[in-house]
């Protein structure tokens, strides 16, 4: 049984009115792992049946295009969740990367345990529907910010954002989040600090 951190209790905490009184049912599922900057936590084409939370660090999510091209999809700091829908429901290889962009500490769990959990105790299945809906909200902000603002716009979002500490981020990772090239990035950096 792995004993799980006190900050990321307080945190679980938050995500449901129900009082967690007993951890222990958790935390036997889980495995607490180091992950080393520029380590795949997965990747594109793996079967992982493994679900996480970050405890210590940053990744960040990516897919490859036709071209070949690495095409950075989100970032995961602490207290996120690192999970593949595809390979949650349907068994099929992922179709993204994981990537720790700091050393990392996470704690994992098989997805089968894990969803065990919640079909045995109701506080755990609220967890869970409360991460599953503060993951599609991220998402659907992020569709909805490239439609609806500029490069620009999308970087002034990002450093409003309380879910990301943008400093952390490699510019070039930074970048391709946006959908621009590198230098146009520094030019938008360049012309924020002048404003």
């Amino acid at each position: 049984m792995t004993q799980l951190e006190e900050h990321l209790k307080v945190f679980f905490q938050t995500l449901v009115q129900s009082p967690i009184n007993d951890w222990s049912p958790l935390e036997f599922v889980l495995t607490k792992k180091e992950i080393k900057k520029g380590e795949h936590f997965f990747q594109h084409f793996d079967k992982t049946d493994e679900v996480a939370i970050v405890s210590k660090g940053l990744f960040r999510i990516y897919l490859i295009d036709a071209e070949g091209e690495e095409k950075t999809f989100s970032f995961i700091a602490e207290r996120g969740f690192i999970l593949d829908f595809f390979l949650s429901y349907d068994k099929s290889p992922s179709m993204i990367s994981v990537q720790a962009l700091e050393d990392s500490v996470v704690y994992t769990a098989k997805y089968a345990n894990f969803i065990n959990l919640t079909k045995e105790n109701p506080v755990w299945n609220e967890v869970y529907r409360e991460i599953l809906v503060r993951n599609y909200m991220r998402k659907s902000k992020r569709e909805i910010e490239f439609v609806l603002y500029n490069a620009k716009q999308r970087l002034d979002q990002c450093f409003k954002s309380s879910y990301i500490d943008i400093n952390r981020i490699p510019k070039t990772y930074l970048a391709s989040y946006l959908g621009i090239a590198p230098p146009s990035l520094s030019r938008l950096l360049r012309d924020r600090k002048e404003n």
